[in-house]
């Protein structure tokens, strides 16, 4: 009986073995398989993310944010393009950006025109780095921004030049090409117009380029996947004819919070709106980083919104007609008496405080009066712009 019961417990262990060994094997398995599923998944995944993350053959565009005023690096490889350097008090701002960067070298160092608001920087810039080529527009302007421009030029034996239109400029692989030399009889209409290309990737940057303008290259355009908006979304620029011209996917406001002018503009605002393009405002998401592929562009910056911009005093600005109101008021902080003498050309969109002027200097036929007689309703933005 002894040894019956012995027989019995050894069987019993070695069934409760074998069950024990049975549902290892089965949770191993399971296991096994489970891990697989999840490399699956997680290379999947991964295979997701690497598809739209950051890459370092993309190529960067960097919208810096500097307020109501225009700063655009353009980086390929160890290649920089810098178009503009915002406002007078943005200096070390733009520094610090720049070295935040990696950036030594300059290869291109793009003036669009010459108010305060797009080259007020650029002496810091190129007293801080090296400089290969300055490109600015036709026309200058008799303002301390300008000059403090020139002089760190003259200062490093560098000489700017009018770039010459339809040619290619090359960083590495990609380049943009200037498609208006020809100026304007406003500061504005002066600005450079640049149509950049990488592979499939089209982008247009344009300064504060103003209807004239876009009507003059109009024929030039085609359609971009990303436009930097001119002038800060003002009124004066983006009519429907260019924007139906470029039809971007995306739109770039380089904006400042509360600004004086009450930028961008509602008309502006809804063209975009209706035309569904995406929106991204530097007074909504600071600096805006672009990526191209070559194949496509995409950014981290969430989509702005299209709402008209509110100027320091908490009002909207008054859009009762089609003309920067906000903006002459200010240029023409100097002109209160109505019966100052002005002078102005036949043609000619602006009046002017002194014949001498330089945005007069390629005029045949100068004729003077009170402002009211000029039947101009723009100040020049040389005469009356900052300084």
């Amino acid at each position: 009986m002894i040894e019956g019961n012995i027989k019995n417990k050894r069987n019993c262990k070695i069934k409760a073995l074998v069950f024990l060994l049975i549902i290892s094997i089965s949770i191993y398995l399971t296991g096994c398989s489970s891990a697989t599923d999840s490399e699956n998944n997680q290379s999947n995944n991964q295979e997701t993310l690497s598809s739209s993350i950051s890459n370092d053959k993309n190529i960067k565009i960097h919208f810096i944010n500097t307020g109501n005023s225009d700063a655009i690096l353009i980086q390929e490889g160890k290649t920089f393009t810098l178009i503009d350097g915002g406002d007078n008090d943005d200096e070390n701002l733009m520094v610090d950006y720049l070295n935040n960067q990696g950036v030594k070298d300059i290869k291109y160092l793009i003036a669009t025109h010459s108010h305060a608001d797009h080259l007020g920087g650029l002496d810091s810039v190129v007293k801080n780095f090296n400089i290969e080529n300055v490109f600015v527009s036709n026309g200058s302007a008799e303002t301390k921004s300008y000059r403090d421009f020139i002089n760190a030029l003259a200062n490093k034996d560098l000489s700017p030049s009018v770039p010459l239109e339809n040619k290619k400029f090359y960083l590495e692989d990609s380049y943009f090409e200037v498609l208006n030399t020809n100026g304007g009889d406003t500061t504005n209409e002066q600005s450079l117009v640049l149509a950049y290309n990488n592979g499939n990737d089209k982008a247009l940057f344009t300064g504060d380029a103003e209807e004239g303008t876009e009507k003059e290259i109009l024929s030039k355009l085609g359609e971009v996947d990303l436009l930097k908006v001119a002038h800060h979304g003002s009124r004066s620029s983006s009519s429907q004819a260019f924007l139906n011209k470029v039809n971007p996917e995306y739109a770039v406001i380089l904006v400042g919070k509360g600004n004086s002018y009450g930028h961008p503009h509602e008309e502006t605002m809804n063209k975009l709106k209706k035309m569904g393009v995406k929106v991204h405002r530097s007074d909504e998401c600071s600096d805006i980083l672009f990526e191209s592929t070559g194949d496509g562009v995409f950014t981290s910056c969430k989509d702005g919104s299209y709402k008209k911009g509110v100027r320091e005093d908490g009002n909207y600005e008054n859009l009762n007609n089609n003309t920067d109101k906000n903006e002459s008021l200010n240029k023409e902080q100097n002109v209160s008496n109505s019966s100052k003498t002005v002078y102005f050309t036949p043609k000619g969109k602006s009046y002017h405080s002194t014949k001498n002027c330089s945005g007069l200097s390629r005029s045949k036929k100068i004729l003077s009066g009170t402002i009211a007689e000029s039947k101009k309703n723009d100040p020049c933005d040389i005469c009356y712009g900052k300084q």
